[in-house]
């Protein structure tokens, strides 16, 4: 597929799409150079045996913390709990969180809730860690605990590979706690998958095509699958401005079903797994109501359930981006968007 739009900035674009090719390596780099600083975390995480772990993030940050929130749920059976920060920085008020661990994940470390919260919650006297790309930013030094995600610089708006990054730190944390000073464990298989589902751009580029000829409404995804089609919806708001909302399968059937009619399109995630169960059933109700579903799936992309909504990502990126090639768009230039956005 040709780039076929004047507005579409060549080098802009090139860029985006240098960076969305960089994250195999990235993953690669942090299962290589960040294991032991994960793995003495879940020591300490451990020893301290806390009540909750509470992730505290905005943007596709806040995505991949959902993420996280299921690794740590299902996979280390630990309460954990999304923050809502403006309940501090907007109302002066906010939870107890001593004998918690308390995470924040930035890409840019500058977000002032999301710094706010974590100085909050040392001060509490929880255990507070920075999951960060910018090692020398704001939150990186607020927290006792530094996790860098290794991404290099990222200049794009679109977030790519710093999300990857982060979810892919989560998931090492998440085995550590399992599995104390066992390696990667089923990581190690991730740079290859990554590498696979760059190789499958054309694939995305021809599901662009069929979805820009329909109404795409949803993007669905159940367990593991929520997470990514959390931050592939944002991403296809970012790149292309469709207005397709993310549902988890089960509330996606208690009522937002009823969106489906001829010439609307579902894309539903399929991770493996319980996930894949969803997906099916989701994609017989939009059929069962005249909607075209078309699902992205990293089922056969060599890892287990829990990792592959890593690679999923990937998949959703590159959909992302053709679609708003075909729409005649600039992926890598979102209208009224800035790299660095902080709230309070």
């Amino acid at each position: 597929m040709g780039f076929g739009s004047s507005r579409v900035t060549e080098p802009d674009l090139s860029r985006l799409l240098a960076e969305i090719g960089e994250q195999p390596a990235v993953v690669a780099r942090l299962l290589e150079r960040q294991t032991e600083s994960v793995q003495s975390l879940a020591r300490l995480v451990r020893d301290r045996d806390p009540r909750a772990i509470v992730l505290v993030a905005r943007g596709s940050s806040d995505n991949a913390s959902v993420y996280g929130r299921y690794l740590f749920e299902v996979c280390n059976r630990r309460l954990t709990s999304l923050a809502a920060p403006s309940g501090l920085t907007l109302y002066g008020s906010g939870p107890r969180l001593d004998e918690t661990v308390v995470i924040g994940v930035s890409q840019s470390g500058r977000g002032e809730d999301v710094v706010s919260y974590v100085r909050e919650a040392r001060k509490q006297g929880a255990l507070t860690v920075a999951i960060v790309n910018d090692e020398e930013s704001p939150l990186a030094s607020t927290a006792e605990w530094k996790l860098a995600c290794m991404a290099g610089p990222e200049i794009s708006i679109p977030a790519t590979k710093t999300v990857t990054a982060q979810m892919t730190l989560l998931a090492m944390l998440s085995h550590a706690l399992s599995e104390p000073d066992d390696g990667y464990g089923g990581l190690e298989p991730l740079p290859k998958a990554l590498e696979q589902a760059l190789a499958r751009r054309g694939e995305a580029a021809e599901l662009a095509r069929r979805l820009a000829k329909t109404t795409l409404a949803a993007v669905i995804g159940r367990g593991f699958a929520f997470p990514p089609a959390l931050e592939i919806a944002l991403k296809l708001k970012e790149t292309s401005y469709t207005r397709a909302e993310p549902f988890s399968a089960a509330d996606f059937l208690h009522g937002p079903v009823a969106l489906m009619e001829p010439n609307f399109s579902a894309l539903l995630v399929d991770v493996g797994g319980r996930s894949s169960e969803a997906a099916q059933e989701i994609a017989a109700a939009v059929s069962g109501r005249g909607g075209q579903p078309n699902t992205l799936r990293a089922t056969e992309l060599g890892l287990t359930e829990p990792y592959a909504p890593i690679a999923v990502l990937v998949l959703g990126q590159l959909l992302a981006i053709e679609l708003a090639l075909v729409l005649g768009l600039d992926p890598a230039r979102p209208r009224g968007l800035q790299k660095v956005t902080s709230t309070r």
